[in-house]
């Protein structure tokens, strides 16, 4: 799929937008990653606080060009449901850091992340065969989000 100049400002939105809200979620939960995050017992294999940023600026955009692209694509049978799946793991990405950082959800905060594992996985499988370049786009993302999943189970457990 080859991009047309007068399509650059939409992707520059999609990118923009996402990267907004992710900076607003946040800033909102900061506090509580400075105070009551520090105190928690969590795995060896935790980044240091630095990288969080970077990857998910990183990931956001990724996340933001695949659904540019899924809302480009053509209609095909399994077009919805890739795109139902997009929202619902976008859903549960925003409400993830609210549940873990603001409410001390852990226990809830990982099952939200179990089930984006599962969305994420299935948008990379049912859109491998139509739009691959989604289902590449999407791995990292699920590599992350797999890896941030380990990382509240442990805090979950020994918290």
């Amino acid at each position: 799929m080859k991009i047309k100049n007068t399509e650059y400002l939409s992707l520059a939105l999609w990118i923009s937008g996402l990267l907004v809200i992710s900076s607003v979620l946040g800033a909102l939960t900061r506090s509580n990653v400075d105070t009551w995050y520090t105190t928690l017992n969590r795995s060896v294999l935790t980044p240091p606080s630095y990288v969080f940023p970077i990857a998910w600026t990183l990931l956001y955009i990724v996340i933001a060009l695949s659904g540019w692209t899924l809302w480009r694509t053509q209609s095909f049978s399994k077009l919805i449901l890739i795109k139902r799946l997009y929202v619902m793991q976008l859903l549960l990405n925003w409400s993830w850091s609210p549940l873990f950082f603001y409410y001390h959800l852990t226990g809830v905060s990982l099952v939200s992340l179990v089930v984006m594992d599962v969305s994420v996985g299935m948008i990379i499988y049912f859109s491998y065969a139509k739009i691959r370049s989604v289902s590449i786009l999407m791995l990292p993302y699920l590599a992350w989000i797999l890896f941030a999943t380990y990382l509240n189970f442990y805090i979950w457990q020994y918290n």
